[in-house]
């Protein structure tokens, strides 16, 4: 299983001060996603798309997914940066972010200006959907809002070929108010959920999404399988998070944790529990949700989006009790 992941990568500024690190939605979740891999010895190859600047983290980075053997692909433009966030936590871990995103460099990923300029006509994520290297292609709410709207066209005209030619899309809602509208999102998630085979849904994203303040899980999750979506997970922080396949629907107690000290990422590490699992038995979907909410716990127990490799809980563990996702 060959799978692909695009979207922004930013500098990481951690709540408790102590030196930086790399995050990004889709980053954290393909990078968490890779040492499972590892650790399974699985055939599983993650590959992560972006645009990085000439900057120094840039290199930076580079060098450190380098370590971690993360296939990195990504371009490098003369004139833009990696973006930076800063993580503040209130006295329950919740945490909240700060930007400076304005000149990344993964939002000119596929500038058709920026490409014909450095002779660069088609972007590696096109040619790698084309070309039948990938299975599978991993998105977020947050890989569009980034994307100026004639870009965003282009990303969709890749990914619907993709799938017709038996590609698999996964989707994230992943919904930031300061990137996009939730008029935005919403046209935009009407576009990609009929072209997904999974899409993993937050219930106070949705609910932003689709203004609808009040509606239940059970809602939220139909809404989505009715719009095509093959197999929907409903994400619901402490909650049990819920589960949609046709007619199945499952609940899924989340880990209990003694506190949550950051809770920076926690969704996007479910994401990759939760995908670990279930690219590899499609069918076994509560255990699937067991080792999202298990590496959710995990996170959420230190301070910023991507904890230690040796913090990793192992696959195979058993989650118990009822926290994070």
């Amino acid at each position: 299983m060959r799978i692909g992941f695009f979207g922004e990568v930013m500098r990481e500024h951690r709540a408790d001060g102590l030196g930086y690190g790399f995050g990004g939605d889709t980053l954290n979740t393909a990078l968490y996603l890779h040492r499972f891999s590892r650790q399974t010895a699985t055939d599983l190859v993650v590959q992560y798309f972006t645009m990085l600047g000439q900057d120094d983290a840039s290199d930076q980075l580079a060098a450190t997914l380098a370590a971690e053997g993360l296939s990195l692909r990504a371009g490098r433009h003369p004139d833009k940066t990696l973006g930076q966030y800063w993580i503040d936590i209130d006295a329950a871990g919740e945490r909240s972010f700060r930007y400076q995103r304005d000149d990344s460099a993964a939002r000119q990923y596929f500038c058709s200006s920026f490409g014909t300029s450095y002779g660069r006509t088609t972007t590696d994520l096109e040619q790698a959907l084309a070309d039948g290297s990938l299975d599978a292609l991993y998105l977020s709410g947050i890989s569009l809002a980034i994307l100026a709207e004639p870009d965003r066209m282009r990303l969709y005209s890749a990914v619907a070929g993709f799938v017709r030619r038996g590609g698999r899309l996964i989707f994230d809602n992943n919904f930031r108010p300061l990137l996009w509208t939730n008029t935005t999102a919403s046209r935009w998630q009407q576009l990609l959920l009929p072209l997904c085979t999974l899409a993993l849904l937050t219930d106070s994203d949705e609910r932003l999404i689709w203004q609808k303040t009040s509606a239940g899980a059970a809602a939220l999750v139909d809404a989505a399988l009715q719009a095509g979506v093959s197999t929907v997970v409903l994400k619901c922080g402490p909650a049990p998070c819920w589960i949609g396949q046709g007619a199945t629907r499952l609940q899924i107690p989340a880990q209990q944790v003694p506190q949550v000290v950051d809770s920076s990422g926690a969704g996007d590490a479910f994401a990759a529990g939760f995908l670990a699992s279930f690219l590899t038995a499609p069918d076994a979907l509560a255990d699937a949700a067991q080792a999202g909410h298990q590496l959710a716990a995990a996170v959420v127990q230190q301070h910023g989006a991507i904890i230690a490799l040796a913090a990793m809980p192992l696959l195979s563990e058993q989650a118990e009790g009822d926290h994070a996702g």
